[in-house]
């Protein structure tokens, strides 16, 4: 082996010495899967925080939207106004990025608005609502199976989430959604290789908040750098069983000259 071979081996990077520490060596057959499914595989589980006050969000509605011209002019957004978006458009948002079909059909399975491997559903979102009247600022958690927003942090201590992040437009943002990811959801069923799949997962639920924003004329921007262990410890999360995979900012947009 060369030198210059050595060289670019011994400088591989971490994460793709995780990607093919991840890799998929064989599968197991059918047979073996269905006399060894564990129970856990499909049981489905919601986060919830039943002691804090809870914020009901509107029934969401329905409005039409090519999704050819809403991926055409999907856009990321950083000039916001730091005005208020309606709790309707929040609930909407909300709803058709990362809701629950039971919400409006209680009778059939579990399904989300976004594709989850195995059906597991490992994200929880934790919506920052600075401007969203009547919505109170403070830092909430959404109850996918209520449709509601649970109430976790007050607004002075909310606003902290802002020290996490190097870009200072984020402060006129109307919501910051904060997603997790409950690893074990997830890793329990496809071990490692889970990790994969959350992050996929995360941008699918991105892509809906941006088609969705488009749609309701709301500016809409991923944010990939942040301080994860400061959010972790604001959100009270234990940075191993969940953390934080992804931020995406909402707001409304300032206009042009």
């Amino acid at each position: 082996m060369d030198e210059l071979t050595n060289t670019v081996i011994n400088a591989s990077s971490s994460s793709s010495r995780f990607h093919n520490a991840t890799k998929l060596k064989r599968f197991i057959k059918r047979d073996d899967k269905a006399h060894s499914t564990p129970i856990l595989w499909k049981v489905n589980t919601y986060k919830a925080y039943p002691r804090f006050q809870q914020v009901i969000l509107p029934v969401p509605t329905q409005r039409n939207g090519s999704l050819v011209e809403l991926l055409t002019h999907r856009r990321s957004v950083r000039n916001f106004t730091a005005k208020n978006i309606s709790l309707k458009d929040l609930s909407n948002l909300i709803y058709y990025s990362v809701g629950s079909t039971k919400f409006f059909q209680p009778n059939v399975g579990d399904q989300r608005m976004y594709p989850s491997a195995g059906g597991r559903y490992p994200l929880e979102v934790y919506p920052f609502v600075f401007h969203a009247e009547p919505i109170p600022i403070g830092g909430y958690h959404y109850h996918v199976k209520t449709h509601s927003l649970e109430k976790i942090l007050d607004g002075s201590y909310a606003k902290r989430v802002f020290s996490y992040f190097d870009q200072e437009w984020l402060r006129q943002s109307s919501v910051l959604f904060v997603i997790t990811a409950i690893f074990n959801r997830t890793e329990i069923k496809y071990g490692d290789r889970g990790y994969r799949h959350i992050l996929t997962e995360y941008g699918h639920v991105a892509q809906n908040l941006y088609l969705l924003s488009q749609l309701y004329g709301i500016g809409c921007c991923s944010i990939g750098g942040f301080i994860d262990n400061g959010i972790n410890r604001l959100l009270d999360l234990d940075f191993e069983d969940e953390a934080v995979v992804g931020v995406v900012a909402v707001g409304n947009k300032a206009q042009r000259s």
